[in-house]
């Protein structure tokens, strides 16, 4: 059986705002997510945050029943945002805060479980705070990137890194379209690429737990670039390792 591995969604209420023509919105992501697991054998299950639901014991039920169901977690990015804009983007609750709830939950359970994760872009900021990071306050400029089939600046590899292990050398060219970055990392994550800048752009844990954060979309590259599909296929199978220890 291929293994079942959760993609995030987002709310269009909370990314677009109401339109006329999507009364109660839709929940979505962009097909990259889902083709690149297809490519690499797993099967995509759509995760959607509840909005009915608003007691946390509820919603933690919905969250450890959700992982129960799946092998690996993928945490997408923020869904084309267009409700803020920088410099006024404000936190990662304040811009999506029926998804932050949800995810945060998510993520406390899946650490605990040892699940796999893998996360881009805002999935990668929501791995480092929902566990006790820090992002930004300040927004950043010159990563704001119309075209993701191409690159847009290197980012440079921690030596002894899972990443560096995966990919293969310091210096590796990455897509961009942010506006915020993580500032500070829990104690159990560790940088594993920065930009140019010093920003931090990859993230991972530091014992033997599949957890790797992007700021950039590896699945998106993973259409162009062999080294992005060096880190979907280990996390598919870190997933398949998962499905049979359980």
């Amino acid at each position: 059986m291929p293994v079942l591995i959760g993609v995030t969604t987002a709310w269009s209420i909370e990314t677009w705002g109401e339109e006329a023509d999507k009364p109660g919105g839709i929940f979505y992501n962009p097909v990259h997510y889902t083709n690149v697991l297809y490519e690499n054998g797993a099967l995509p299950f759509l995760v959607i945050p509840p909005v009915e639901i608003n007691k946390d014991e509820d919603l933690q039920a919905m969250a450890e029943l959700t992982l129960d169901s799946v092998d690996a977690l993928f945490m997408s990015g923020g869904g084309g945002n267009r409700r803020f804009k920088a410099p006024d983007m404000p936190g990662l609750k304040e811009q999506q805060p029926v998804r932050y709830r949800f995810e945060t939950m998510l993520l406390k359970e899946a650490w605990k479980r040892r699940l796999p994760v893998i996360g881009a872009c805002r999935g990668h900021q929501m791995m480092i705070e929902a566990l006790g990071g820090t992002i930004k306050k300040e927004t950043v400029t010159g990563h704001q990137f119309d075209d993701y089939t191409k690159t847009a600046h290197p980012v440079h590899i921690a030596e002894r890194s899972r990443l560096g292990s995966l990919v293969g050398t310091e210096d590796w060219p990455v897509n961009s379209m942010h506006c915020q970055v993580a500032e500070t990392v829990p104690d159990f994550l560790k940088v594993a690429a920065r930009s140019p800048e010093g920003y931090i752009e990859v993230i991972e844990a530091i014992d033997s737990v599949f957890w790797m954060g992007f700021q950039f979309h590896p699945e998106i590259m993973s259409v162009f670039d062999p080294k992005a599909r060096k880190i979907i296929k280990a996390f598919v199978q870190e997933a398949q390792a998962y499905a049979k220890s359980k």
